[in-house]
């Protein structure tokens, strides 16, 4: 085999089990929900008026429209918010040799003001990658075999976390790091004060391509400068944190202490007392994060109910701190029974580019139907990489609707106008 090719197959061999990094971390939700039911909220007091004359005597009861709050809402958002398709000639490099990788990454989003503004997402997804130091990934191990020049933004240099999918084979983005990417978030918010609040959901990555093809079981041969990023620790993820901060005050974020309140721990909080308003919560921005396992349990050290954090974890439910959950799959048995229950869920209406490739609908359909409060996709608008019409909207093509699970019956679209 000729050299290049050669490189570039040993190159496939490890990248082709990143088939999955299209989609999320191991989908860890709860499978034991506690044998929490819904509990029925007491039923508003009436307002009764009574007027009489000589000959009649008429009485009118009407009830007063529930306040909604922010779990009985359903909204659309983006999975990979940031992701770019990578440069053609890495991307047709790993097409010739490995086309399901190249399949599952071959999508790209609107810049992140434009799907809040045009196609009203209000939840949106960053994976992040440590670099205290900067200049970790400044460059692309990959770009040299595919004959692609150096051309690193100097923002790369600086320390700070960074945003990207993959490092070295897919890392084009539309917003390099986490700070740029919260200030655009922040300057759409501020300019839209009622907007509803958004969801940011982060994933906290740490594998290099190495890792990766290991876990796998398959022995990467080719020798490239592949980066290695760095392991969460306690002082990285306290970081996070004060970057999450340094963009957002604490009046514009919902945190796990707001919504703890005066309550033994969060998870009793959210089940017995349940979520803000949504009047109380407009324009406002809440965090969560897909990681669950070693990444989350660091974050609850000496923090169980997410004291100080302004970050809900991908909740256990059991565990104090279970607030939010995810459930990769829309047709998982137990997701409506946690929106019923009082949690926060997030599921995706496809899996990265398979489902709009065919059309097939039925994970969308069965999302919408769900009561999940965030649906996420990758095709708010039809793709432009590929001859397909799939699509997902809410029914009537509403930024938000009345969560078909969780919302009272008093809940109309007008009260979640912005």
């Amino acid at each position: 085999m000729h050299p290049f090719r050669a490189s570039m197959a040993g190159l496939a061999c490890g990248l082709v089990v990143l088939v999955g990094c299209g989609g999320d971390a191991t989908d860890e939700s709860a499978a034991n929900l506690p044998s929490t039911t819904a509990t029925t909220a007491p039923a508003p007091s009436t307002t009764t008026t009574t007027t009489s004359t000589t000959t009649t005597s008429t009485t009118t009861t009407t009830a007063p429209v529930a306040e909604i709050a922010i779990n009985q809402v359903q909204v659309l958002g983006s999975h990979n918010s940031y992701h770019q398709k990578p440069d053609q000639a890495l991307f047709d490099a790993l097409a010739a040799l490995a086309p399901e990788l190249a399949e599952s990454i071959e999508y790209s989003h609107r810049p992140l003001t434009e799907q809040l503004e045009t196609f009203g997402i209000r939840q949106l997804e960053i994976d992040v990658h440590a670099d205290p130091e900067g200049s970790m990934f400044s460059t692309g191990a990959a770009d040299a075999l595919v004959g692609l020049a150096d051309s690193a933004d100097p923002t790369l240099s600086q320390p700070g976390f960074k945003v990207l999918h993959t490092p070295d084979v897919d890392y084009a983005t539309s917003c390099l790091t986490l700070i740029s990417c919260l200030e655009e978030i922040d300057a759409w918010s501020t300019a839209h004060p009622t907007h509803l609040p958004l969801m940011i959901m982060l994933e906290i990555k740490s594998e290099s391509v190495p890792d990766v093809a290991a876990d796998e079981g398959i022995d990467l041969t080719i020798e490239l400068p592949w980066t290695e990023p760095l392991e969460a620790t306690s002082e990285l993820l306290d970081a996070l944190d004060a970057e999450i901060r340094s963009v957002f005050e604490a009046g514009r974020l919902i945190e796990p202490d707001d919504v703890r309140g005066d309550g033994v721990t969060l998870e009793a909080a959210v089940l017995e007392n349940g979520w803000p308003s949504l009047a109380d919560s407009r324009g406002k921005v809440l965090f969560t994060m897909t990681d669950g396992g070693e990444i989350r349990d660091l974050y609850v050290d000496g923090a169980p109910n997410l004291e100080g954090r302004p970050i809900f974890t991908n909740g256990t439910p059991g565990n104090p701190d279970a607030a939010f959950v995810r459930f990769d799959d829309p047709a998982d048995p137990g997701l409506d029974e946690a929106v019923a229950a009082g949690y926060l869920v997030r599921t995706r209406t496809d899996s990265p580019t398979v489902d709009a490739r065919t059309n097939d609908t039925t994970r969308r359909d069965l999302a919408i139907e769900s009561g999940a409060q965030f649906l996420s996709t990758d095709y708010y608008d039809v793709s432009e990489l590929f001859d397909s019409p799939y699509k997902v909207e809410l029914p009537g093509g509403v930024v938000a609707r009345c969560n078909p699970i969780s919302a009272p019956a008093t809940c109309t679209e007008d009260q979640l106008a912005e």
